[in-house]
């Protein structure tokens, strides 16, 4: 059988934290599996109310003719979370460590691939397609274990397994919300990590997609006419909210939530949308930490949140200083994404 997971052991997870006397953290006190198994039943097993999984890929940010770097993210993604401290606000027990998608393979196979090529880029959109499958079939055991899916990747390309994911194991579809700068829905011309919410829509399996300050400088002609003649599309550009201000980041996120929040609807939030952390389309200008901890939070808080996906952060672009920097901002917005959904109304 293929293998899924590369599953965490507590001294691989304790090796990423800073143990200090008189103190817990998160890498001492959080849940972990001990074997694949049954991943469902394995996951119920632990009691934990949150599954964090672990995507090292940039296939599909290759495939979408990108720079390499953000199949490196895992590790201090993985390192920031383990040294928050688990206190009143955040308790270990609630959060499961699943591991890391099993991506070695695909990844030797994309290292021998130029995206500058016809045959190479195709072949990078079918690893993708690929990819695809494992990460779908690893959300799926979450979601039938009855756990809040969160997802550090990787690209962008790994939203359509995770709205995937909720179709196999419901007798329902997801809506997405997006805090980003590019609305990742380009031409279906095989996957990659710009049109994962175009193939989901196409093919049924995202119903409502709502996108928060998109730059209008950062998509095409065609694609902005796709999300203006489909009433199931609706976006905010960034433009009108920082710099025309005909309405507030505040406003904005709560009428994108209102569109979506009606049925189940997964996070989005995309590290390009924050200037200064290490991402591959890195910008100057965009929405605060502060801001993009703000949406994580009050989205987490609508009850009808099924998963939060962060992703794009590029750890192997990243100086010493934005590596240590994107630990920490994406155990932040882990951390929020918890305490919101703990607090859902």
């Amino acid at each position: 059988m293929e293998q899924l997971l590369n599953l965490f052991d507590r001294p691989f997870v304790l090796s990423h934290t800073s143990v200090r006397g008189g103190e817990e953290k998160i890498g001492q006190t959080a849940a972990l599996l001990e074997n694949e198994g049954n991943l469902a039943d394995e996951m119920k097993a632990s009691k934990a109310k949150f599954a964090v999984v672990f995507i090292p890929e940039d296939v599909g940010v290759r495939a979408n003719c990108g720079r390499p770097g953000a199949s490196a993210t895992w590790e201090p993604a993985l390192k920031g979370i383990c040294n928050l401290q688990d206190n009143y606000w955040l308790r270990g027990e609630d959060i499961l460590l699943v591991g890391a998608v099993a991506t070695d393979d695909l990844m030797e196979e994309a290292a021998k691939l130029r995206e500058d090529t016809t045959e190479g880029l195709a072949a990078l959109r079918e690893l993708t397609s690929e990819l695809d499958d494992r990460v779908r079939t690893v959300i799926g055991a979450i979601h039938k274990a009855g756990l809040f899916p969160i997802v550090i990747g990787g690209g962008h390309n790994n939203a359509y397994p995770l709205l995937a994911a909720y179709y196999d194991t419901h007798d329902g579809v997801l809506s997405a919300i997006n805090l980003d700068p590019h609305a990742d829905y380009r031409a279906m011309e095989g996957r990659h990590s710009g049109n994962g919410f175009r193939y989901a829509h196409e093919e049924g399996i995202l119903d409502r997609y709502a996108i928060l300050g998109l730059h209008e400088g950062y998509n095409s002609a065609e694609m902005m006419s796709l999300l203006r003649d489909d009433p199931d599309l609706r976006y905010v550009t960034f433009e009108d909210i920082e710099v025309r201000r005909i309405i507030s980041f505040n406003q904005a996120l709560v009428d994108s939530v209102d569109f979506v929040s009606e049925e189940q609807f997964g996070i989005e939030l995309d590290l390009d949308s924050i200037p200064g952390v290490a991402v591959s389309a890195a910008t100057p200008t965009g929405v605060s930490l502060e801001k993009a901890r703000h949406f994580v939070y009050t989205c987490a808080k609508r009850e009808t949140s099924k998963y939060l996906h962060i992703c794009e952060g590029s750890a192997g672009l990243a100086s010493d200083r934005q590596l240590t920097e994107l630990s920490k901002v994406i155990a932040c917005l882990v951390a929020d994404g918890i305490k919101g959904k703990n607090e859902s109304e």
